[in-house]
């Protein structure tokens, strides 16, 4: 019995003797650095295959500048436009109108890019908008769709050179007497005298056809409010307009200027009201 258990003890001291191998030996060199490194490659080339931000007219072109062109006109030879844009997305632009006109529209503001880079829109009146292109800009429909037809071709403003280029008059300005010549889309009487007169520190008064007005306003571009606006209480002997002109007054937000025509609107709608400058006499 002595000998089975003598040679089973020799069996397990031989095997406890025998290398570990699985570990690797002392001098023999660690995977570990080998594998990170393979593992920074593959990181490396999955990085250089991401996709890069698509270019578009926003970023990928030199867009500030001053564009002009002469577009389509439906009663007159045609609409002159010169469009300045800022780097800092502010605009001047200038229609206009051949042979119908004396003076043209002024109007300056801020500009918004379109999701996608590649349109602007104005806040004009209008909410006019351009597509955008390597040194040139297309008008488009109210809709933000390119005008087709036989005179899609003459929507194009093309930029001018780089040369320091002052629109005239860009800023819009109301200062001065204005009498009324349209109210509500319907025309007014030139002797009932109803006028408003604007002056430089921000002072509004007028005549309603009954009583005089005063008040303040504020001009920034194209857009005007008043503020409310004080009147004499005079009694009126006759019907007047005086209810449907306060009124409007109360829901004005923006101006444009054709010539000696002021118009006063809210949003986009069609005019409020209409005026025209007067000259000043010394009776005022």
């Amino acid at each position: 019995m002595r000998y089975p258990l003598t040679l089973l003890c020799s069996v397990l001291l031989l095997a406890g003797c025998q290398p570990d191998t699985s570990r690797p030996a002392e001098n023999e060199p660690a995977s570990q650095p080998q594998d990170l490194r393979q593992d920074l490659r593959q990181n490396l080339q999955i990085v250089q295959q991401l996709p890069t931000p698509a270019d578009t007219s926003q970023n990928a072109l030199d867009w500030p500048g001053s564009y002009q062109g002469v577009t389509p006109c439906a009663d007159c030879p045609g609409i002159k436009m010169t469009l300045q844009l800022d780097a800092d997305q502010r605009y001047q632009l200038s229609r206009y109108y051949q042979e119908r006109a004396d003076k043209p529209e002024q109007t300056a503001g801020e500009f918004r890019w379109s999701s996608d880079g590649r349109q602007i829109q104005l806040d004009d009146v209008g909410a006019t908008q351009f597509l955008v292109g390597e040194n040139r800009l297309l008008l488009l429909n109210p809709q933000g769709e390119r005008i087709v037809g036989e005179l899609a071709e003459q929507y194009w403003l093309d930029k001018q050179p780089d040369e320091p280029q002052q629109l005239t008059e860009p800023e819009l300005t109301i200062a001065g007497k204005w009498q009324l010549t349209e109210l509500l889309q319907k025309s007014v009487d030139a002797d009932n005298k109803v006028f408003l007169q604007f002056d430089q520190a921000g002072r509004v008064s007028g005549y309603t056809g009954c009583n005089n007005l005063t008040g303040g306003y504020q001009l920034q571009g194209p857009r005007l409010s008043f503020t409310p606006l004080a009147t004499t209480r005079k009694a009126c002997m006759q019907d007047t307009i005086e209810p449907q002109l306060l009124d409007v007054l109360s829901k004005v937000d923006n101006i444009s200027i054709a010539g000696d025509e002021l118009s006063l609107n809210r949003a986009r709608m069609a005019p409020l009201a209409r005026f025209t400058r007067q000259k000043e006499s010394s009776e005022d």
